[in-house]
């Protein structure tokens, strides 16, 4: 398990996203990443926290275009595989060019370990950010998850049954991985006008016989 350290920026509004309850253990250490988040971001920032699954499940009203910086599951144990759908709340929730920051496990790309329940490669992560309308999707950092970090996933969050098992056929083959992805500069869902000069003297004329000069204008997505 790394430890990571966060940093922000005066003013800043942050969005810390994970999967958390009364008995779970990362309780304390987001609690305290909050707290520290607080201070850095001062009287003119804001810090908030969500659940993930209520993301998922439409139950979280996140505001609009609002967040300087999303982080998700920022403490481990970084269990939860962010869907597409979840990833386009988090894009529409982030101001235009905001950060979205991704703590993840990954395989290391070949097939994988058996009875494993992490699936998702390097690739197929960056992809899922793009397709969701992120851009320059990148890894910032992977770190190889140790065999007692394995055993401990296998037993208390994936109650797998045979954990030294899946610890040894898993071991340098499943990563914690930080990604960062952006925002486009515009808001997306935006309405942007597409304005074209005046028609030529020798366009078709209306049905009164007139020339339509009148300039036209286009509303399209963005």
């Amino acid at each position: 398990m790394s430890s990571t350290t966060f940093t922000a920026e005066a003013g800043q509004n942050i969005l810390l996203v994970a999967r958390a309850s009364a008995g779970a253990h990362n309780l304390d250490a987001l609690q305290q990443l909050r707290d520290e988040l607080v201070k850095q971001v001062g009287s003119g920032g804001k810090v908030d926290f969500e659940q993930v699954d209520r993301i998922d499940e439409g139950a979280a009203a996140l505001a609009s275009a609002y967040y300087d910086r999303i982080i998700a599951s920022p403490v481990w144990p970084h269990v939860v595989e962010h869907n597409n759908r979840v990833l386009g709340k988090l894009l529409l929730a982030l101001k235009p060019s905001g950060i979205l920051e991704i703590h993840e496990l990954i395989v290391d790309g070949s097939e994988a370990a058996e009875l494993s329940p992490v699936t998702r490669t390097r690739d197929e992560l960056l992809q899922q950010l793009k397709f969701a309308g992120f851009v320059d999707a990148q890894i910032a950092g992977a770190e190889v998850v140790s065999e007692p970090a394995l055993k401990a996933l296998a037993a208390d969050y994936w109650k797998l049954g045979d954990v030294a098992h899946f610890a040894a056929n898993a071991c340098e083959r499943i990563f914690e991985a930080v990604s960062v992805a952006k925002k486009p500069a515009y808001n997306v869902g935006a309405a942007a006008a597409l304005t074209f000069g005046k028609r030529s003297k020798n366009s078709t004329s209306d049905s009164d016989g007139k020339a339509d000069s009148a300039k036209k204008a286009w509303l399209i997505n963005v």
